[in-house]
């Protein structure tokens, strides 16, 4: 779940920070200076971006890029980018912010869409108030500010997972070492969940919630797939209920899952 975005920054990049590690947007404004030796932030890559949440125990699991998205997408380190994304499953796919975001997809995310970023978390959205309001607010098109923002281009959208034990305030722009693991350890109980990042036969690894909706949206291209988790069949049939009315011509599976869903909520 998103949080207020709080703090003296006003930007849009650390804004985003903010709404998602719920920490003020000038504190997260100086660990990007400090981890890039910025003297200032009007504006953020999202490898900086990634690597100040991840200071904040956030790591990114899973990113989503246009496919005419050819200027830089760096900060000033290259070595930097490729250390934070080179494990990072990656589709390279054109949407909007409105198709992307009306069957509303499960997890956190980071969302750059016409050079502004937008932070999104189960059915919320934030911003640094240019286009939507620091408060999280349902995304929804009949939502005026919603629809007018909603044919914007995404240009990257990276989901964001908490880090597991060991990763928490990893510095991913720094120099040392490998990526980090973001796998659970075996044996981890509840306390340290799998990152939910698909693998090789191109299901996901279980987070929470026992039930999986297996999407098809054609309108992401010829048979993308994605999937959403919910601790409820209701929650389920009300995410499948809510997504036939935006795209009508893909198709959803539900179906309880065997797998241990891991930590249920409180």
């Amino acid at each position: 779940m998103l949080r207020r975005i709080t703090g003296r920054a006003t930007k849009c990049g650390p804004s985003a920070i903010s709404a998602i590690a719920g920490v003020p947007t000038h504190e997260a404004a100086a660990v990007i200076r400090r981890l890039f030796d910025r003297p200032s932030v009007n504006g953020v890559f999202i490898d900086e971006l990634a690597a100040a949440l991840a200071e904040f125990g956030w790591t990114p699991d899973y990113a989503i890029r246009h496919p005419k998205y050819r200027e830089r997408h760096h900060a000033r380190r290259k070595e930097a980018w490729e250390r934070i994304f080179a494990d990072i499953p990656t589709d390279v796919c054109a949407m909007t912010l409105g198709t992307f975001l009306d069957p509303a997809p499960s997890g956190t995310w980071a969302i750059s869409a016409s050079d502004h970023f937008v932070a999104y978390g189960d059915g919320f959205v934030a911003d640094s108030g240019a286009w939507l309001g620091r408060k999280p607010r349902p995304w929804f098109r009949a939502d005026p500010d919603c629809d007018r923002v909603a044919r914007r281009r995404i240009r990257e959208a990276v989901r964001f997972v908490r880090a597991v034990p060991g990763d928490a305030r990893r510095n991913l722009a720094s120099g040392s070492g490998q990526a980090p693991d973001r796998r659970a350890p075996a044996g981890a109980g509840p306390s340290s969940p799998a990152s939910p990042r698909p693998v090789p036969d191109r299901t996901e690894v279980p987070v929470t919630g026992k039930y999986l909706v297996r999407s098809r949206l054609f309108t992401l291209g010829i048979g993308a797939a994605m999937d959403s988790r919910f601790h409820s069949r209701e929650e389920a049939d009300a995410y499948v209920e809510r997504a036939v009315r935006h795209f009508p011509g893909s198709r959803y599976e539900i179906r309880e899952d065997a797998a241990d869903p891991g930590p249920q909520p409180e």
